[in-house]
């Protein structure tokens, strides 16, 4: 969903916004071996009219929070510079069930999107899809 080093991201072609419809859970990745970012902040976001609009995702959690009491990240933020991953270089959360037509992609721009590009260095964020329309299948991307 975002390429690594890729400072503002991609959100007019939509070639990486995922289509999620139905998953039951997606499980997202960040993947940190790129330079070291600074001040730049990747925020989930969904749209259930296949891109037209965007909203932060409200069901982002870490991997180990609990279902039903674990605490969903604010504003759909997965990292900010400076807090990203060093040591191992991964972070992993979970998210959903979406409930149909559903779209997911990273906001990392500051002008079009909830996220704030980054000055230097960007991670990779990646998804699977558990469930849904795509079991046993790949995700198709909206464009």
């Amino acid at each position: 969903m975002a390429t690594l080093d890729d400072l503002d991201g991609i959100t007019a072609n939509l070639t990486q916004a995922v289509d999620v419809s139905g998953a039951l859970r997606c499980i997202i990745y960040l993947d940190n071996t790129g330079a070291a970012g600074t001040a730049g902040i990747d925020v989930v976001e969904i749209s259930h009219d296949l891109g037209v609009t965007w909203v932060v995702d409200t069901t982002i959690m870490l991997m180990t929070a609990n279902d039903n009491t674990g605490t969903i990240l604010a504003s759909g933020a997965l990292m900010a510079a400076g807090v990203e991953p060093t040591t191992t270089k991964t972070s992993i959360w979970k998210s959903g069930p979406y409930f149909g037509p559903t779209a997911m992609r990273i906001g990392r721009k500051t002008t079009t999107t909830n996220g704030t590009t980054w000055v230097t260095g960007a991670p990779e964020i990646g998804v699977f899809l558990i469930g849904g329309k795509h079991s046993g299948g790949a995700p198709s991307f909206l464009a």
